[in-house]
């Protein structure tokens, strides 16, 4: 077998791993089906967990998903849950997001977990975080082991 050959081989395999490096989206209907997909759905009726594969950070969160798991209950329109999200999958942390309004069951499960009803509250294992605050979430991620976020130097490309 020529080198050209051979490089090509090995070209090929070592870019395996990284084709298939992206996102999954794990969806939960109200009747408790989940289905994997590679997009967000377009209505309100899922549970969506974000699944990002591929990377080393991620088999990290993963880890860490796994002996504290991340719930996020929400509620349509609300702007720190929003940030909240919007804070959680910037750290590439997997998280289930739970929409209580409406949803008496999950509610019920709210006050509880949580003794109230008030969104966002965070859980991040057994520890609940009523409202959102970046420095206190950052906190608790950190101790439970999901990966830091990237700061600004490391994200933008050297000059």
């Amino acid at each position: 077998m020529g080198l050209r050959w051979k490089l090509l081989v090995v070209a090929a395999l070592c870019s395996g791993p990284l084709a298939h490096a992206g996102k999954l989206y794990k969806w939960v209907d109200k009747d408790g089906n989940v289905s994997y997909h590679d997009q967000l759905p377009s209505g309100d009726g899922y549970r969506v967990e974000e699944k990002r594969i591929g990377d080393r950070e991620n088999r990290q969160a993963s880890d860490a998903a796994e002996k504290t798991p991340v719930v996020l209950y929400t509620a349509p329109k609300c702007g720190s849950c929003d940030t909240a999200r919007a804070y959680l999958r910037s750290r590439g942390v997997p998280f289930t997001e739970k929409n209580v309004e409406g949803d008496r069951k999950l509610q019920d499960e709210l006050i509880k977990q949580a003794g109230g009803l008030a969104v966002p509250t965070i859980m991040v294992g057994a520890k609940v975080m009523k409202g959102y605050l970046e420095s206190l979430l950052e906190g608790e991620l950190d101790q439970a082991g999901y990966p830091k976020a990237q700061s600004e130097e490391t994200q933008k490309p050297a000059s």
